[in-house]
């Protein structure tokens, strides 16, 4: 077996991911709340060869140090980096930004007769009203995507069109009549916010949003699990401000420019790593 061909070849399979997990972080340098990923490596198992019977070794370890032959590296993690991006003003006010932990729920309805509404999950907080078609003058809260914007218990925030309308930095929805003059008063709806404990679950939709997959959670559990709706308290949102994207572009591109080069270096040891076989071949014919 040309060991050295297999590392080789296995490491340019890593740094190929690598260079395509930076170059879609850079892609996404000025996406509303677009969250990078982060990508580890790890070593693939080791051959360890069964030759010491001294009993003073470390447990479990079956060689003398120096003798542990390692087959080289693969990709170990990719994880969203949760980290809060720099706030844009926008003065729209049906712009919102959360502060801190959360994600906006959206849900597009099912194409399936009968089966619950698709929810999915997004820091992008880039809304604006759309007319309800089943309702004259009431309006509801959509991104770009047509995904309306879930209130509390799951369901579209409904806007009557005669009302003004502000949010609270809790998510609380205040009303106040335009032709009556009067104190504004609190909707029963408010903004759904939830947090999911672990970020791993999350599968990228495209357009700025996130699934769950429900593939890799843990037996004998199911989403509602993982989703935890925050209480009004523990809700930090900012109304006419969008979260921008937290990809440092400096780390990135240095990310980049060093993954290439550990891709070229890799490809060149491929490449000798082939001669050495065809002269081994050359030389027992």
């Amino acid at each position: 077996m040309n060991t050295s061909l297999y590392i080789s070849s296995g490491a340019l399979q890593a740094y190929q991911q690598k260079i395509d997990t930076s170059a879609n972080n850079v892609a996404n340098v000025n996406t509303t709340g677009f969250k990078r990923k982060d990508q580890s490596f790890s070593e693939i198992l080791s051959s360890q060869i069964n030759n010491q019977a001294n009993t003073n070794q470390e447990i479990g370890r079956l060689t003398p140090n120096g003798i542990r032959v390692g087959y080289g590296t693969r990709t170990g993690l990719t994880q969203l980096v949760m980290e809060q991006g720099q706030p844009m003003a926008t003065g729209n006010p049906f712009d919102l930004m959360i502060q801190g932990k959360g994600f906006f729920q959206v849900g597009y309805p099912s194409s399936t007769a009968g089966a619950p509404d698709e929810v999915r999950y997004t820091r992008d907080g880039n809304f604006h009203l759309s007319p309800n078609p089943n309702k004259q003058g009431s309006y509801h809260l959509v991104n770009a995507n047509g995904g309306y914007l879930l209130d509390q218990i799951g369901k579209p925030i409904e806007l009557d069109g005669q009302y003004e309308v502000n949010f609270d930095a809790n998510g609380q929805i205040n009303m106040k009549n335009k032709d009556v003059q009067g104190a504004p008063f609190i909707s029963t709806q408010q903004v759904g916010i939830v947090d999911i404990q672990n970020s791993h679950i999350l599968r990228n939709t495209g357009g700025n949003e996130f699934a769950i997959e429900s593939s890799v959670l843990p037996n004998g559990s199911n989403v509602a699990d993982f989703v935890n709706l925050l209480q009004p308290e523990e809700v930090q949102l900012a109304t006419g401000f969008l979260e921008g994207s937290n990809v440092d572009l400096t780390k990135e591109m240095t990310d980049l420019m060093t993954s290439q080069r550990s891709f070229q270096m890799n490809a060149r040891a491929v490449s000798y790593a082939d001669q050495m076989v065809g002269i081994a071949n050359s030389i027992l014919r």
